[in-house]
Parts: C-alpha cells; structure tokens; sequence
C-alpha cells in the first residue's frame, strides 16, 4: 500500500494531465451540437459544389418557420369568436321597460297616447336587442365574421358590426326617436331605455380558443415529398428558393435519422475519439518541443482552457445565429499563448482549436481557412505586445485579411459581388475591436493563473520601480553594474533569438541580494587618495 502511495505521488503530475485531457475532452464533446452531422455543406445563394445530389431516401419537404408563421397568422386573423346570446335578458329588460313606463311617462298625456309611446319604446327595445347589446367593446374590426350562438348553438354568422357597444347604445337610441318622431319625448325615452337597458351578448372565450386551436392543429408541417433517388440538385446549380428548402429538409431528416437511440452512443464515441486525438496531438507537441511546459501543470490547464473557452464562446453564438459566427475573436487564443509563452505554441494550440470548431460552425471550410490565415497572421504580425501601437496595427492587418479572404471566398462561390453580405465585414471589424480586449485579459491571467507576460516583464525592467530604486539608493556601484549586465543580455538575447525582456529583467535583479549589505562588494567601495 505504501509502495502504490509512493508511485501515486511520484506520478501525481501525469495523472492530473490525464484527468486534464480527460476532462476537458468531455466538456469539448458536450458542448458540440447533439445531432449527426449532415456531410455537405451549402449556403443559401450560393453554387452547389459537391456531386449531382440524389434523395437517399423518401422525405417530406418541410415547410420554414417563416411559411408556418405566416399560415398561424392568417388563420389566427380569419378566425371566427364565437359570442353567446343571453334571452333571458331580453325577458327582464322588457319587464323592466313596462314597470318603469309610468313613473316616467305622466298620466297627464292620456290614455291613448300613453299606450302609444308605451308600444313605440318597446318597438326601440326590439330593435336594440335584434343586435345585441356587447358586455364590453372587442378588439375586432367592424367586418369581421363572427358566430352567434343561442343555448350553445350556432344561430347565425355576421358581422362583428352588427352588435351595438355601451358607447353607441346613446346614439342608436336618439336615431330611433328621430326615425320614429319622438324628439318631444327624448329625455324621457332616455332616462327609462338607460336604467333597463343590459348587455345581453358576450364573447365564448373557450369555444372561440378551441375552434381556433382546432384549425391551428390542421396545418400541414410539410408540403409535399420527395422520393428516393430524385435529383436534387446538380454541381454548379445555386442553391435558392425551393432547392434550399429540399436541401434544409434533407438535412434535418438525414440528422433526425442518423441521431437515434440505437447509436447515439456510437456518435458520441466517435465526437470523444477526434477531440481526444486532437487534444493529444497538442499534449505530445508539448512533451516533444516545450518540455518545460509540459511539466508544469499551471500552463498546461491555461492552455487546455482557452481553447475550452474558444470553443464555448463559439457554440453559444451558433446557437443563438450562426451568421454572426466571425464576430468571435478566435485571434485572442494566439495572441494570448504567444504573450506567455513563444509564437510556435500558439500557432499550433490555435491550428488545434479552429480544427475542433470544424464541428459546430457551419460551411466549416471556409470558416477554418479564414481563421488558420488569420492565426498565421497574428502570430507574424504581432510583436512586443507590451507596446499598444503594435496591437493596434496587428489588429487591423488581422481585420483586413478576414475581409479579403472573404471577399474572394465570396467571388469564388458568386462569380460576382453583386449580393456581396457587407454586414459580414461589420462582424470583421467588430471582431477586431473585441480582440483589442486581450491586454486587459492577459492581466486577467497574471492574476488567475499566476504567469509572466511581457507586459509584466516591461513593468519590472522600469527602473523607477520602487526595489531599483532603493538598490540605486543603497548600491549605485551595483546599481550600475546591474544595468551593463542587462544591457549587454539584452543585446546578446536579440542576436540568439531569445526573450530580450525577460533576460533584461533577470540581468537588472541579478544583484539585489547586495542590498543588504553593500559595501562588502567592491563596485560600492569609495577609496581615497
């Protein structure tokens, strides 16, 4: 037991590289999309370059989500509301109205007349009702059908203006007066039609939902099929209109066949198998060129987790819309590992990660070739980081080599720039400013993960910092001698090809331990004569 505790702590640093890669291998699979992958590659617009394309099997043609959008809505918009018919109400109103009459009506007008203005608010009465009286006003138009229902059957369809509103009841009532010359008595028609009057028509709220979600049910999610072994598309043809929409239903098909329950597991295997081979590729470029980072675990997690963190930030914009997939500032992940370590690692270790995000981006030739020229760019551009003016001009080579491999991209797939996508070149230009934000980062990283940048470094070599100056103060002769020794290191560094600025700052401190006791060394002792 104690010889296996022994070999486990001997080996502890591989076995946290193996769970590293282990790890890091997962998350990168869990975060591809779960669906079999479709092994063409088309774009709305563009010529079809592969073979003539025939149908490997029976599909339907599934209609868009714009087409569905638009049937809901159409529907939706001719949908007929059901309004419910109370006669009971016309029964109480009535009696209200001849139980009302004579305290309004005095008996002074006679007999007669009496019982004629007695027929005549009742005959307005009928004509109120024979429309319907609303609870509340709808928001419907005036020609809109609507199907009246009495007892919970269909009694007839109308219109919608048909019915009288509480904000016309006033005036259908003073037109009924005028029509049947009755203006002597309208404040007392008025008054009496006011206090009878009640709603007597409302709207079904569960018969006109359920007739709705009825007709929303019927529609036809696709709109006709395509057999096996019909040509789809030919080499060369632009993919467009319905060709789009064939090759869009063959895809999601060909992916709903393909991810099952019978081999979803072999998919995922086959995901973890590239990823780990991948991954291991970088690990063993480490152990056969950059052994001193191989063996330290803190840079070798920093690694795996920024191009963890590329691939994240890439799947969350596919998935949210792919087409702003270049607005993501791959070019960081260089930029970063050439900052902490040299320009061959981060050109390898950001090869390996445009070549996993071949899994998730769409039309993923292009996308890989125009971030590999752009990594390749960034690592040959960008020099002495510490120095904003650099940044800033690398940034711009880097944007205008996006714009101009897209450009030809897009003439080589067009033959034209007429529908040249110029928001394309705004994502371009945004991506560049999102990868200026790499200064602040790299500090982000001193911090976390405890390394040395050359922004660092540049801060260390000032000699106004306050250890250099106490050395000055106490030690001048050490002082100088410090700053001979960088300066000639430096230069010596320059010519080999080594880090000039960390052999400068090594050379500037090499001597402070003198400090504590600085006329023991010779270059700090004053002789006089």
């Amino acid at each position: 037991m104690k010889d296996l505790i022994n070999k486990l702590y001997k080996n502890h640093s591989l076995i946290y590289k193996a769970l590293l890669f282990v790890a890091t291998t997962f998350l990168i699979v869990y975060l591809f999309p779960k669906s079999g992958k479709f092994k063409y590659n088309f774009e709305k617009g563009k010529p079809w370059q592969s073979e003539n394309l025939y149908a490997p099997f029976d599909f339907a043609i599934k209609k868009t989500d714009k087409e569905l959008e638009i049937e809901k809505k159409t529907i939706t918009d001719n949908a007929s509301p059901y309004f419910d018919v109370d006669v009971k109400v016309i029964d109480q109103v009535n009696a209200d109205y001849g139980a009302n009459f004579n305290m309004v009506f005095s008996d002074s007008l006679g007999f007669q007349n009496k019982k004629r203005l007695l027929r005549q608010g009742a005959k307005i009465l009928k004509n109120i009702y024979s429309r319907g009286v609303l609870d509340k006003n709808y928001n419907y138009t005036d020609d809109k059908q609507v199907v009246i229902l009495e007892d919970r059957k269909q009694k007839e369809v109308t219109s919608y203006s048909k019915f009288i509103t509480q904000n016309d009841i006033r005036t259908f009532i003073e037109d009924n007066i005028e029509e049947l010359n009755l203006s002597n008595y309208k404040l007392q028609y008025l008054s009496l039609l006011f206090d009878v009057i009640k709603p007597n028509v409302s709207l079904n709220t569960i018969i006109t939902d359920n007739s709705l979600q009825e007709e929303l049910s019927k529609i036809s999610l696709v709109r006709g099929n395509i057999e096996k072994g019909t040509l789809i598309i030919s080499k060369g043809e632009v993919v467009e209109g319905n060709k789009f929409k064939i090759l869009k239903s063959l895809q999601a098909e060909y992916e709903s066949q393909i991810w099952t329950e019978a081999n979803y597991n072999w998919i995922l295997a086959a995901y973890t198998l590239l990823v780990a081979l991948a991954l291991l590729m970088l690990l063993l470029f480490l152990r056969k060129y950059r052994l001193e980072v191989f063996k330290n675990n803190t840079k070798v997690t920093f690694i795996f987790f920024n191009i963890l963190l590329m691939v994240f930030l890439t799947t969350l914009v596919v998935n949210y819309n792919s087409s702003y997939i270049y607005i993501v500032p791959i070019c960081i992940l260089p930029l970063v590992l050439k900052a902490f370590f040299d320009a061959r690692l981060g050109l390898f270790s950001h090869v390996i990660t445009v070549l996993l995000l071949g899994f998730v981006v769409p039309n993923n030739y292009e996308y890989m070739f125009l971030q590999i020229i752009a990594g390749i760019v960034t690592i040959l551009t960008v020099s002495e980081l510490y120095k904003r003016a650099n940044l800033f001009i690398s940034v711009g080579q880097i944007t205008l080599i996006y714009i101009v491999a897209y450009f030809a991209f897009f003439v080589i797939h067009e033959g034209s720039i007429d529908n040249l996508k110029w928001e394309t070149f705004v994502l371009f230009i945004l991506s560049g400013l999102a990868t200026l934000f790499v200064q602040p980062l790299i500090y982000i990283y001193e911090k976390i993960f405890g390394l040395v940048s050359d922004v660092s470094l540049l801060e260390l070599s000032d000699t106004n910092t306050k250890l250099l100056k106490e050395l000055s103060n106490k030690a001048p002769g050490t002082f100088h001698h410090s700053l001979n020794v960088a300066n000639l290191a430096e230069a010596s560094a320059n010519e080999i090809g080594a880090n000039a600025m960390l052999v400068r700052v090594g050379a500037l401190y090499h001597d402070i331990g003198k400090m504590k006791n600085p006329t023991y060394f010779t270059e700090n002792q004053v002789y006089g004569y």
